[in-house]
């Protein structure tokens, strides 16, 4: 039986690991399409679109069966794997799987952001989820913290506390000047975005340190500033609000050390 992965083209985790199941497919019958590919109505007409936009689909051509989220990657990969297999006899474990693709799912713009899509007949674009986006946020800054307690991350943590509640002032007052109707949601995803960009100078910066490569210690700062200016450009947020992160971390990061060493 001939199987379509269907994937949301604007998401590079989506389209990487579909591929990865394209691959690990030994039938040679599992082809993927990404949404702004699909014109077949006949397709969509087998999708429940909202389902779709939080678990990838799998649809059977034959059957028209299709299969969503945990249940298409057990299908991809847990029959390669007899471990695989024997967790999932056990029904807690399919139950963490879930909540743990549902985390993913639903904040997959956030963790790797990606350019506003164009107009598709089957639009993919996660949906906002308060809890979900709270609870990344948490784990975002919790990672960070993990950062200042390894010692590798030589940043005077008031200072850097300092950027952040600054810098999320900075964007609350923009936001609230500018009227927007949906400032929560706005508000929430710049954070997540503030924590990602910082998590990914400060994760390079570490590894600098660790290696003794000062090199890494620049790209690590560099990532810092660049991500932040792609991330609020492709909120559709004010650029001046880079350009204040930018000073703030030149000001704040650089008054107990070296910049460079974020």
């Amino acid at each position: 039986m001939n199987k379509l992965i269907i994937y949301d083209g604007s998401c590079p985790m989506c389209r990487l690991y579909t591929k990865g199941m394209v691959a690990a497919d030994q039938s040679g019958r599992l082809t993927r399409l990404s949404n702004d590919q699909l014109v077949q109505h006949t397709i969509i007409s087998r999708l429940d679109r909202q389902r779709a936009r939080h678990e990838i689909p799998m649809v059977d051509l034959d059957s028209g069966e299709t299969l969503y989220g945990v249940d298409t990657w057990i299908y991809a990969f847990g029959r390669r794997s007899d471990l695989i297999e024997k967790l999932l006899s056990f029904k807690w474990f399919k139950v963490i799987l879930q909540k743990l693709y549902a985390f993913i799912s639903y904040n997959r713009r956030i963790i790797i952001t990606a350019a506003p899509g164009r107009w598709q007949l089957l639009d993919l674009q996660p949906e906002f989820h308060i809890g979900q986006r709270l609870a990344f946020i948490l784990v975002i800054f919790g990672f960070i913290s993990g950062l200042f307690a390894t010692g590798y991350v030589n940043v005077w943590p008031p200072a850097f506390l300092g950027l952040v509640v600054g810098q999320l002032t900075l964007a609350g007052l923009y936001l609230i000047l500018t009227q927007r109707y949906n400032l929560l949601e706005t508000m929430l995803d710049y954070t997540g975005h503030l924590g990602m960009s910082l998590l990914i100078g400060g994760v390079i910066s570490a590894l600098g340190a660790i290696t003794g490569w000062a090199i890494l210690s620049l790209v690590g700062f560099a990532l810092l500033i660049g991500q932040h200016f792609i991330r609020t450009y492709r909120l559709g947020l004010s650029p001046w609000l880079s350009v204040c992160f930018t000073m703030l971390s030149l000001l704040l990061l650089g008054s107990h050390d070296n910049p460079t060493h974020f």
